[in-house]
């Protein structure tokens, strides 16, 4: 299969599935409940186990929303921009369309059995994004259209019963005073609450922030002292553990009802990845293809990954398949990458 055939062939029939024998025995021996339980939970797409709770939670969601004969409902929260040390940044790449299709797959069979579907909403975090990282309201538009266009691309080819859409927090707040004023109790709280983590979790939160922060962005803060520079970083970690409790945004997210899916383990989610073979965030990495005997991988790269392969031999194939910027082409690499994920 070439390039183009198989992308475009992932796109049109991003949805297909054909429930199989096990699959309508599980429905008749167990019921539909069951068979989303375990299709949301199976080994072929979760990346880590689930702890007992988790498993609790979901099967509630499900039944929450299997009684009121209505979809079942998903969260997935995100930064809402591209990684400014990314060569496709600031819009979406082939990372953002290979796990739509991904997600699209693990849905899919929930899609056949189940006749009110699904619906599944990225949540975007941009609000945040300028004042912790410096990156620009210019650059998280520009990303969150992308993204809309490209789930446009996609949602051609949706059964009435699968809806699946970008929304941003901030359009939970039409006044954006409700905002601040939530954020600023928060912000006070764990200012309050940092002054007992221990120094190897501060450390690991200061260098996540430190990498997402762009110096010369909004402001110049490459030309500040160290010191300053230090305060930044550590205003990073304060903001983002300040906004992700935010009330009406953990309601949003995580209310009842709701299951949350994400790239890797955080709390009440079930982590499945990005791809089959990765598991780094989208937003933050960059999508290629490796070459197999028998067709194509899809994989995201990290920065640090993309930065080791970039310059081996691989191949760039000129393709018609997505109209935006970063779709004209995909680089193809001609083995199996050896990363972990």
């Amino acid at each position: 299969m070439e390039t183009q055939e198989y992308l475009s062939d992932k796109l049109k029939n991003c949805t297909s599935y054909d429930l199989t024998t096990e699959d309508k025995k599980l429905l008749d021996d167990f019921g539909v409940e069951e068979f989303i339980y375990k299709k949301l939970t199976s080994k072929k797409f979760r990346k880590w186990s689930l702890a007992k709770d988790v498993k609790e939670r979901i099967r509630q969601t499900i039944h929450l929303n299997v009684g009121a004969n209505q979809p079942i409902e998903f969260r997935f929260p995100f930064g809402g921009y591209k990684l400014w040390r990314l060569p496709t940044t600031p819009e979406v790449d082939w990372a953002e369309f290979f796990t739509i299709a991904y997600y699209c797959q693990y849905l899919a069979p929930i899609l056949k059995a189940y006749k009110p579907g699904v619906s599944f909403i990225f949540s975007s975090d941009d609000i945040i994004i300028e004042r912790m990282d410096n990156v620009s309201k210019k650059d998280t538009d520009a990303y969150f259209d992308s993204f809309k266009t490209l789930l446009g691309c996609f949602q051609k080819h949706f059964p009435s019963n699968m809806k699946m859409e970008i929304m941003r927090i901030a359009d939970l707040y039409p006044n954006k005073n409700d905002f601040e004023a939530e954020l600023k109790e928060r912000i006070s709280q764990i200012t309050e609450d940092s002054k007992s983590w221990d120094k190897a979790e501060w450390d690991k939160l200061l260098k996540m922030s430190e990498l997402n922060i762009k110096f010369i962005g909004v402001e110049d803060w490459a030309s500040l002292s160290e010191e300053e520079k230090q305060d930044k970083i550590k205003a990073g970690v304060i903001y983002h553990h300040s906004y992700i409790s935010v009330p009406r945004r953990r309601a949003y997210n995580r209310g009842e009802g709701k299951i949350v899916v994400f790239t890797t383990v955080i709390p009440n989610a079930i982590a499945i990845g990005t791809t089959k073979t990765s598991v780094t965030k989208f937003w933050t990495g960059v999508g290629v293809l490796e070459m197999k005997e028998n067709g194509f991988s899809d994989r995201i790269l990290s920065p640090e990954q993309w930065g080791r392969v970039k310059d081996t031999k691989h191949e760039i194939v000129n393709l018609d398949v997505i109209s935006l910027k970063n779709f004209k082409q995909v680089r193809a690499f001609p083995d199996e990458f050896n990363f972990r994920h």
